[in-house]
């Protein structure tokens, strides 16, 4: 890809942004950067370096007379379409941060990418380390992390290549072809952005589309979306299960046990000591394995990891127990996915915390386990009444502004024995900047509060 000389647009000046602004400098293009943001926002250090390099910047909204006058549009994750629609129909080039990493990368061939509506993070983490654990030199990165185009434009030699890769990067791929590529799951997310789960899962799919015989194509068996997008995996197809199947390279043999298929070979794997909570992380765990292995990990780092990795937080994160009561720190479970996955995985009575910003998608698979598992619900946010049209009937059910107040309702409720989880099944931005604040704060409250156990608390809204 030539683009010396040539007008660059920069759509969006966060991580993605940034890098991919050294990279297009480091190539001579002329860059300027368009951002919705006001200047105040930013580093003025920051934004000083840049100019002194050349760089414009518009700040506070986009012109689309400046995306015209280019020669090439790069767009960071999350941008509306409708923002640079318009070059599209012009004839515009149109490409996102990861592609334009991936159009200098040297070592293609070293690329492992992982992408997935739920796990994607965890995942990345856990093959990141068992090719670390095998003697490899790993970048990590991509939509989790540090953006590709900064290790492009480092030149860092690596051996191995770890992506997390999101729907967002893969609307704009044009070339993008990664050794072994991960789909772990799809489920009903981002329908504020896309006009259907099919359009979803198409994105999703895409991860497998510029791949080879020579590569590797890693999905769950009985995918439900497969059989729409099966023309899209062009490469190997690996597929994994949660119960022992012929056609599947990776399966729970039990809750206890592994088995990889490598070639004509088999490895039975145990999970003793292994520390992370919930079946999905098990799936995790065995996906990540395959993966590894076909990028020439070696089992004996699969042995070791299982009982050396211990997760991130706000991923059914263990908090505390206090009073006989556990309290599970799950606010990365940002859609209705996550929370089925955290209630199916994890053993229990629980007060189950719920909302935060409605995404679209329906909460009525979670009324099984809800029956099943829940003691009462409390729910926060903008979301609450959304989610008690749906869920109010199923169980005993508190509506709360804020977390708070659901947190202080939960230890109202709480006795020996229950656990108060917070999984909240929708995005934080309707009272946090990102999970991670609301993970922290709901720890925060939990340690602040829990031991007072604050059972005066008055209850003002119930759902009926």
């Amino acid at each position: 890809m030539e683009i010396s000389g040539k007008k660059v647009v920069v759509i969006g000046f966060g991580k993605s942004g940034q890098a991919a602004t050294k990279l297009l400098l480091k190539k001579g293009a002329k860059v300027l950067v368009s951002e919705t943001n006001p200047r105040e926002k930013f580093d003025p250090s920051l934004i000083s370096k840049f100019e002194t390099q050349g760089v414009e910047f518009k700040f506070g909204g986009h012109e689309i007379e400046d995306f015209l006058k280019s020669d090439l549009v790069v767009v960071s994750p999350g941008v509306p379409r409708e923002v640079y629609q318009e070059c599209l129909k012009k004839d515009i080039p149109v490409l996102g941060e990861l592609e334009l990493a991936w159009q200098f990368l040297r070592n293609k061939e070293q690329v492992i990418a992982i992408t997935g509506t739920n796990g994607k993070t965890t995942t990345t983490a856990m093959v990141s380390d068992l090719l670390k654990l095998s003697g490899y030199k790993v970048f990590t990165g991509g939509n989790y992390g540090i953006p590709l185009s900064e290790l492009v434009y480092r030149e860092t030699e690596v051996d191995k290549i770890v992506l997390e890769v999101s729907s967002f990067q893969l609307e704009t791929v044009e070339t993008f072809k990664p050794k072994v590529g991960i789909l772990l799951n799809i489920t009903p997310d981002h329908l504020e952005r896309y006009e259907s789960e099919k359009e979803y899962a198409y994105y999703k799919y895409r991860l497998f589309e510029n791949q080879t015989s020579q590569d590797y194509s890693i999905l769950p068996l009985n995918e439900p979306w497969f059989s729409h997008f099966q023309d899209l995996v062009k490469g190997k197809i690996c597929f994994f299960s949660e119960k022992e199947e012929k056609t599947a390279q990776a399966y729970l043999k039990d809750e206890n046990q592994f088995v990889l298929r490598i070639g004509d070979k088999e490895e039975v794997y145990s999970f003793k000591g292994f520390k992370l909570l919930g079946l999905h992380n098990k799936l995790n765990y065995i996906v990540a394995s395959l993966g590894a292995r076909l990028m020439g990990a070696s089992p004996s780092s699969v042995e070791r990891l299982i009982t050396e990795f211990k997760g991130f937080p706000h991923r059914i994160e263990y908090v505390t127990s206090l009073g006989g009561v556990i309290f599970i720190n799950d606010s990365k479970a940002t859609n209705v996915d996550a929370t089925l996955q955290a209630l199916k995985g994890l053993e229990g009575r629980f007060i189950l915390i719920m909302g935060g910003r409605h995404k679209g998608a329906s909460y009525s698979p979670l009324i099984t386990y809800i029956k099943e598992k829940v003691k009462a619900l409390v729910l926060m946010g903008e979301a609450r009444y959304v989610i008690a049209e749906e869920l109010g009937q199923v169980v005993e059910t508190y509506l709360v502004e804020n977390l708070a107040q659901a947190v202080a309702i939960a230890l109202k409720l709480a006795e020996p024995g229950d656990c108060v989880l917070l999984s909240p099944a929708c995005s934080s931005f309707d009272q946090f900047k990102n999970y991670e604040e609301r993970g922290e704060v709901f720890r925060d409250l939990v340690f602040k509060y829990a031991p007072l156990f604050l059972k005066d608390h008055e209850i003002n809204e119930v759902y009926h």
